[in-house]
């Protein structure tokens, strides 16, 4: 809809047939009056069909004496008639004042804010330094000082390298550029040692600088210095050195844990069941009925989604699902070969996921043993080669003029 088609509903207009002796002085005459006619439909010499303003069929009147024309209202459009239309239904009168209410209030205010660009920083967050910020649903988007919010943020985020605001209509969009993590490590030019950051027995130096300290085969606990950033020199005496390289050494991870041969187990029914919660803002209105927990005993997934609609003035929805599976409590039984399978399983896996990145697994060892309330104790460890030096500042240095 154009802005004339739209200032000529909010006025009201009419579809009138008109059947006049002289058409043509007719329309000349409303010309010259500045009586407002449009889309002008001829059907035959003396009868033709046009739109009209409500103003221009007030003061209609006198043209049509004159130029003997009979006017046949066909059809009236516009807010005027739709209001008279329902002039004794207060309700729908009511219903269409809170609609330019709401729409007025959407207009001015933050109806939705987009988050993205972040990966190690929570969205929850951002967001809740951004209500810091002054911006937050329903907050006022007059006076949005884009420059000072992101200074601010990046005041209290230390991991951010830069953000963005904003303002498109009543929603807020915030780019996020997340700063990089730093390498863990010393300054090149600070003296440090080389220590140990896992207790195991040395298998290879590489000092590239520094004074080893260790040999191979020796065995080292956390925290012993590997290479010293100390060195004698016979020309200079002692020098302070910032000493690198790699010691691998050979480690171990154990994780133990108790198997019961006799123990209780949570087994779905196969029946399951969702509940959908509508947010708007800070307002959760449930899409059910009765508790949010249909069972006695059950496991729980949830998943919210955004549903943004196509107007940009209108807040998001957000609709949360949480799917719901029944179970029940059923007393099993297995034997120690199976539960020494099982356990072998599950602490090899979570010891494998709990490994630095640089460890190679060599060897594994498993160890068992029945115990007096008929369960298995099963010791599960993975034997690893890696790299225990980690870089430390030599404290209390004088440096030298």
């Amino acid at each position: 809809m154009s802005f004339i088609h739209l200032l000529h509903y909010l006025e009201g207009y009419v579809t009138v047939q008109a059947d006049s002796v002289f058409p043509e002085r007719f329309l000349t005459i409303c010309t010259r009056r500045n009586l407002d006619v449009w889309n002008i439909q001829h059907l035959g010499n003396q009868r033709f069909v046009m739109h009209m303003s409500l103003s221009a069929f007030r003061n209609i009147r006198q043209v049509c004496r004159r130029t003997r024309t009979h006017l046949t209202i066909l059809n009236r459009r516009g807010l005027p008639f739709l209001l008279h239309r329902f002039r004794k239904r207060k309700a729908v009168l009511l219903g269409i004042f809170l609609t330019l209410l709401f729409l007025w209030y959407t207009s001015g205010h933050i109806m939705g804010i987009t988050v993205f660009g972040n990966n190690r920083i929570p969205r929850e967050e951002i967001l809740t330094q951004l209500k810091h910020c002054g911006i937050a649903l329903g907050a006022s988007t007059e006076g949005i000082d884009s420059s000072s919010i992101r200074n601010r943020m990046m005041q209290e985020l230390d991991t951010l390298a830069w953000i963005g605001i904003n303002v498109n209509g009543s929603r807020i969009y915030v780019e996020v550029v997340e700063r990089l993590e730093k390498e863990p490590g010393v300054d090149a030019s600070k003296p440090c040692h080389l220590v140990a950051v896992k207790d195991g027995i040395v298998e290879s130096i590489e000092a590239r600088q520094g004074q080893s300290m260790v040999k191979v085969g020796s065995g080292v606990r956390e925290g012993d210095i590997l290479v010293s950033g100390i060195v004698d020199n016979d020309a200079r005496g002692f020098l302070y050195v910032h000493a690198y390289g790699d010691v691998f050494a050979k480690t171990e991870y154990s994780l133990s844990r108790d198997y019961p041969l006799s123990y209780d187990m949570a087994v779905d029914t196969g029946k399951q069941t969702s509940r959908y919660t509508l947010t708007v803002f800070h307002l959760k209105l449930p899409l059910f009925w009765g508790s949010s927990s249909p069972y006695d005993q059950f496991t729980h997934e949830e998943k919210q989604t955004e549903y943004r609609l196509p107007i940009e003035r209108l807040p998001s929805l957000w609709i949360k699902k949480d799917f719901y599976r029944e179970q029940i409590t059923e007393h099993k039984t297995r034997s120690a070969h199976e539960a020494l399978e099982q356990g072998i399983t599950e602490l090899t896996e979570e010891l494998k996921n709990s490994l630095p990145e640089n460890a190679q697994i060599q060897d594994t060892k498993v160890s068992h043993t029945l115990t007096e309330r008929n369960s298995l104790l099963l010791t599960v460890t993975l034997q690893c080669r890696e790299n225990i030096a980690r870089e430390l500042p030599i404290d209390n240095i004088l440096e030298s003029e």
